[in-house]
């Protein structure tokens, strides 16, 4: 896969794509996670975003937005069905994540490169940290319930 390195804020190099460190040691929870890094890296590439239509930009971030709900409801269910304790703590981060997804369907294509860059550079921080971390614990408990079950 290409690379899909940009200069973010401060000159840094930020870059998206899947890592092995990123598995929350759930074939489905992954899958979700690698189709989220897939939206974000279209919306990054300097090329789609000069070559584009800015309808085609419009269905992209509107498929994240979307894609991010879908996953968020698949991942609490799986949650609430766990009993997983820190369940609201986690669905919070959602709700604020969700909040922020859709200020940037509705100003992306209308603000500044300036502007879209630094929301690019936030949902690929966001999306990194929350998913090892937040979503880490999770499937790491998931995994330590999935033993206790099989052996007790």
């Amino acid at each position: 896969m290409a690379d899909r390195s940009i200069i973010g804020l401060g000159g840094m190099v930020v870059t998206i794509r899947w890592q092995p460190e990123y598995t929350v040691f759930d074939s489905e929870l992954d899958a979700h996670h690698r189709q989220l890094i897939r939206y974000i890296q279209v919306l990054d590439d300097p090329e789609n975003r000069r070559r584009a239509d800015p309808e085609f930009l419009k269905m992209i971030v509107e498929g994240l937005v979307s894609y991010t709900v879908f996953h968020f409801e698949a991942e609490e269910r799986m949650m609430r069905d766990a009993a997983f304790p820190a369940r609201d703590a986690h669905r919070q981060e959602h709700q604020d994540f969700e909040k922020d997804a859709l200020l940037f369907r509705d100003t992306f294509g209308r603000g500044s490169q300036r502007f879209e860059r630094i929301v690019l550079t936030y949902l690929k921080d966001w999306l990194r940290s929350h998913i090892l971390k937040a979503d880490r614990d999770f499937g790491l408990w998931l995994v330590a319930e999935r033993q206790r079950g099989s052996t007790g």
